[in-house]
């Protein structure tokens, strides 16, 4: 899922993630907020339904109101505290703003893993780095180790992180396997669970 952190005064912020929502109609948008004694709310702004929303899971681009750490691209809703941050990609100011919701959406990527290069490193970068490279247009989100891709492995539900090497090979066999089978469609996603 692709991330954007929003900073800067609550009521542009507000305005924002309004007309951030509504200009991209045809994308889930979700709202993450920071609440007190560390609880978190999800708010999905300009949905049709609760239900439309949740059919429609997972969203298409989160974006995170908080002061948190958090290695993604940045837009600045009225303060001049980060104007000179390398994941800064916006600074909006209220309506009448020249802002493209449109090119915001396509300058985010998905959540890189939030490593630091002594827990992870295997692309040569930190997060942070590997960010600002990626906005640059120096890097691709797929050039992180953990880039996620078309395999997902769980282990007693809880989600393996994979690299594109142990991934491609375990799709490369999977694939290989069940193409022979009655009914295989290679547009169609292949679901397996094994049982202890």
């Amino acid at each position: 899922m692709k991330c954007l952190k929003v900073v800067g005064t609550d009521s542009l912020i507000d305005e924002f993630i309004s007309n951030f929502s509504e200009t991209l109609r045809s994308k889930i948008v979700c709202v993450v907020k920071e609440g007190e004694a560390g609880t978190c709310e999800v708010s999905f702004p300009g949905s049709l339904s609760a239900l439309n929303t949740i059919q429609s899971m997972p969203p298409d681009i989160a974006l995170v109101r908080s002061d948190m750490e958090l290695t993604a691209p940045v837009v600045n809703c009225g303060s001049g505290a980060i104007e000179d941050d390398p994941l800064l990609i916006a600074m909006y100011r209220g309506e009448g703003s020249s802002i493209n919701f449109k090119e915001i959406f396509a300058k985010t990527f998905n959540l890189l893993p939030q490593k630091t290069a002594e827990e992870c490193g295997r692309c040569g970068l930190d997060c942070r780095r590997m960010a600002e490279g990626i906005l640059r247009g120096e890097k691709r989100a797929e050039d992180c180790f953990f880039a996620p891709g078309s395999v997902e492995v769980k282990l007693g539900g809880r989600l393996v992180e994979l690299g594109s090497f142990p991934a491609n090979i375990i799709e490369g066999a999977v694939r290989g396997l069940v193409s022979s089978l009655k009914g295989y469609n290679e547009e169609e996603a292949i679901s397996i669970k094994v049982k202890p």
